[in-house]
């Protein structure tokens, strides 16, 4: 099931709002991001934030956002508490139109910072930022078909991308992402590089991986550069549980296939043999020779931030026209994907 982004004028207005405020202040900012568990849609989280706090240290902070007269702000203390601790991250936010001292307090005394309605309402009645689109002007443009993939239904597609945010930034993430950033520039080509949507959608799950790949990699940044490059291509090419748990996962298939019966027409060794050819030629030495260097891995945050932007801005440029740094992770990402860099660039 498609969920519908919230209708409530007062709730969009102030999640649009406070997303800006977090933007304006250094975040890298996702509105409406999908928790989901197994097969259901547990609830979304209304901003999740990231923010590149030192070379070593990030942090990762829920925002629940109540604006209404009976907000309700002890329980969505309790209710922001439990969603920080299932996630795993760092931080929680409460933004609510209850202004008592207890409740601030009350949030305190369990973790989770309390942001209320003076504050809410100084961010609301601040000058509306020109120059982006809101999440829901993003949504409205979800309803061209895939091209490439008739399967694909845009507003579901996205949700689930957003949805990686939470369940965990490592290697695994990022290949995932990688392979949305393959569908997507396939996509572009085949729009004859005339879709907006499209564009959009490749700039926000670009910078969706430049995240995924700063937390993944923020216990190698002080390695030697050869040692960088090394984890990089293990993490890109195994995964999050590197080559050895990849090793052990095909060796229990492979004693599954033994046990019964199955392998009569193909060896274990052939089976082995196959698998490490298809690692082998997958190229993650292309993504590890960039972003193992030092100024690459320092600038992933603010890379992100910049096509986050590029997605949602009013006056959309197509990645020929982007400017040189955006072009050389385009054209890299390109280059990984055996894509021909001079027909999206």
């Amino acid at each position: 099931m498609i969920m519908a982004q919230h209708s409530g004028g007062k709730g969009i207005k102030a999640e649009e709002a406070l997303r800006s405020y977090f933007l304006g202040i250094g975040y890298f900012t996702v509105r409406g991001v999908p928790f989901n568990y197994r097969s259901f849609d547990v609830t979304d989280v209304d901003l999740w934030l990231y923010i590149r706090s030192t070379p070593l240290s990030r942090e990762r902070v829920c925002v629940d956002i109540k604006r209404k007269k009976t907000p309700q702000a002890m329980e969505r203390i309790f209710w922001t508490k439990g969603l920080r601790e299932v996630l795993g991250i760092e931080r929680a936010i409460v933004v609510t139109s209850d202004n008592r001292r207890e409740t601030r307090d009350f949030g305190a005394a369990n973790g989770v910072t309390v942001l209320q309605n003076d504050f809410l309402q100084r961010v609301i009645s601040a000058p509306v930022p020109t120059g982006r689109i809101t999440e829901e002007e993003m949504f409205a443009m979800f309803k061209s078909p895939c091209v490439t993939d008739p399967s694909v239904v845009w507003a579901r597609w996205y949700r689930s991308a957003k949805a990686r945010l939470i369940e965990g930034l490592d290697f695994n993430t990022c290949n995932t992402f990688l392979i949305d950033i393959d569908l997507l520039l396939k996509e572009f080509l085949a729009t004859s590089k005339d879709s907006a949507l499209v564009a959009r959608l490749l700039y926000l799950l670009i910078s969706y991986f430049l995240i995924s790949l700063d937390y993944a990699s923020r216990s190698i940044v002080f390695l030697e550069i050869n040692e960088r490059k090394a984890n990089l291509i293990e993490g890109l090419r195994y995964g999050e549980g590197g080559k050895q748990r990849t090793e052990e996962v095909v060796e229990t298939a492979l004693y599954l296939v033994a046990t019964t019966g199955k392998a009569d027409f193909i060896t274990g060794t052939n089976i082995k043999d196959e698998f490490q050819k298809q690692l082998n030629g997958y190229p993650a030495e292309v993504l590890a020779e960039h972003f193992a260097k030092q100024e690459s891995l320092k600038h992933l945050f603010e890379l992100a931030r910049t096509f986050e932007s590029q997605a949602f801005a009013t006056h959309l440029v197509l990645p020929g026209q982007c400017n040189s740094e955006q072009k050389a992770i385009i054209g890299l990402l390109c280059d990984f994907m055996g894509v021909d860099r001079r027909k999206v660039i």
